[in-house]
């Protein structure tokens, strides 16, 4: 007989869940800064650092699974998911720290990619092997359909309210004018500092988060293996998992969804800067409502998906969230919204930002629900649990597809000619027109046409619940 569930329900496992997602929703927040930072302040071409930001993503898309693979099949006293979390911490803290401390040795653009390149794969190393076990956990601690849309509710709230209270942060606090840079995106001081603190805040949640599981490493799913840890093992079980097709729809999703999200970062700040022509202060108060919009995740999505199917509501948040997103870009190219400048477009914006941001998290945690509940399909067909690599192939999807679009970012940069230290107000009109046009309709359609993939999912309520019934039977 299997071992009884760890009770899931608590406010405390909810809780250390969401401290969780502290360290992912750092590590998120740095793309919207890496591109800005590494182009405008260090010299490096929005090509090369595209490029530098890619490879990282590609190298993270390959260790994804391997790591998956490998927590699904370690044993240990610690089981199976705890020795990598633990794992996780100094890489993690190291190469966030170097990212945003290059040494004053590192000069000029080839030396200043690779230093980018080595600690962007650092880090993505040492986040994988918090990202992959903290995820494949929940399957772990519980097979209840709603559930564990709720646990991955509060992991998706805390890192969407962290990552954009960062980006509060670094115009409100690291970003400001000083006498030396009148612009504040310009002082590099700034991220040198935020870099210190988001270092600390990274290492600080992932030992909450392992320390707060450990408890429940006598109760988690045991997993029997007679299999080796060798590659074509790796590969027998990756092909065995690849074969559902509710997989292949949610991976073909993945690749179009996060194009377009990794565009979306890494062009933010460039788009709330210039083409809007905020201020850093009203950035900072425009973010406040994403904060908002994180904060609302939990107590709105576990209602509202409460005995409906997860691929329903995902299909209308894609909608939805991707309307808001593109419509203030295209009616501004099509010169039928507010000026810059004026009260009615910040407020606008404001309200278009908290409901983008609310629309989009009810996505990813839907999103993460439904590749959760392939698990048991998986099971029952392949007679293993196969949880990170099924998790990883989320993750796969999202880097490979993130690297795409950060280079797509990069590439849009040069292609448009954007100056380097440039001031907001003083780029040309043609090349701000040029961005929201690159910008706006490019996201919308890659967007529209994951939601087209979404729709293949084929694992509805009963489907899953029929297969927990399955496999508790002796």
């Amino acid at each position: 007989m299997s071992a009884p569930e760890p009770d899931a329900r608590s406010l405390s496992t909810r809780w250390i869940f969401a401290s969780g997602g502290v360290a992912s929703g750092i590590v998120g927040n740095a793309h919207y800064f890496v591109l800005i930072y590494y182009n405008q302040i260090l010299g490096l071409s929005g090509s090369l650092t595209g490029i530098a930001l890619a490879v990282g993503l590609i190298f993270d898309a390959i260790s994804d699974p391997l790591v998956g693979f490998a927590s699904d099949n370690w044993k240990s006293r610690w089981g199976r998911r705890h020795p990598f979390l633990y794992a996780s911490v100094l890489p993690s803290l190291l190469f966030y720290f170097l990212l945003w401390h290059p040494p004053s040795l590192i000069q000029g653009e080839l030396p200043l990619f690779i230093y980018l390149v080595a600690c962007n794969i650092g880090l993505r190393l040492g986040i994988t092997l918090f990202w992959i076990p903290a995820y494949s956990i929940i399957a772990e601690i519980t097979s209840d359909y709603d559930e564990r849309t709720r646990l991955i509710s509060y992991i998706t709230s805390s890192l969407s309210v962290v990552g954009n209270g960062m980006s509060v942060a670094m115009y409100a606090i690291w970003l400001v004018p000083t006498p030396e840079y009148s612009d504040g995106i310009l002082n590099p001081a700034g991220y040198r500092d935020a870099g210190l603190f988001g270092a600390l805040a990274i290492a600080l949640s992932i030992v909450v988060f392992s320390v707060g599981l450990h408890r429940f490493i006598p109760k988690l799913k045991k997993y029997h293996s007679v299999s080796s840890l060798a590659p074509r093992e790796f590969f027998r079980q990756a092909v065995d998992v690849v074969r559902d097709a509710s997989l292949r729809a949610m991976g073909l999703a993945g690749v179009l969804y996060y194009t377009g999200s990794g565009t979306y970062a890494v062009l933010w700040v460039y788009i709330y800067s210039f083409f809007w022509e905020f201020s850093n202060w009203e950035i900072s108060l425009l973010v406040i409502p994403m904060v908002l919009g994180g904060l609302a995740l939990v107590p709105v999505l576990p209602r509202l998906s409460l005995g409906r199917e997860k691929k329903n509501v995902a299909i209308v948040m894609f909608i939805g969230a991707s309307l808001v997103n593109a419509t203030p870009i295209v009616l501004r190219l099509t010169g039928f919204f507010p000026a810059n400048g004026t009260d009615i477009l910040f407020w606008i914006m404001m309200v278009a930002g908290f409901l983008e941001t609310l629309l989009f998290l009810m996505l990813d945690a839907t999103w993460t629900s439904m590749v959760t509940d392939i698990v048991e399909e998986s099971e029952r067909d392949t007679g293993r649990r196969s949880e990170g690599i099924i998790l990883s192939t989320l993750s796969f999807a999202q880097q490979c597809a993130g690297a795409l679009g950060t280079l797509l970012g990069g590439l849009i940069i040069d292609l448009i000619a954007f100056p380097k230290n440039a001031e907001v107000g003083e780029v040309g009109a043609q090349t701000l027109f040029e961005l929201g046009l690159v910008y706006g309709p490019l996201i919308l359609t890659l967007y529209l046409l994951a939601c087209f993939f979404v729709s293949r999912y084929r694992i509805t309520r009963s489907g899953h619940e029929k297969a927990v019934a399955d496999l508790s039977e002796p």
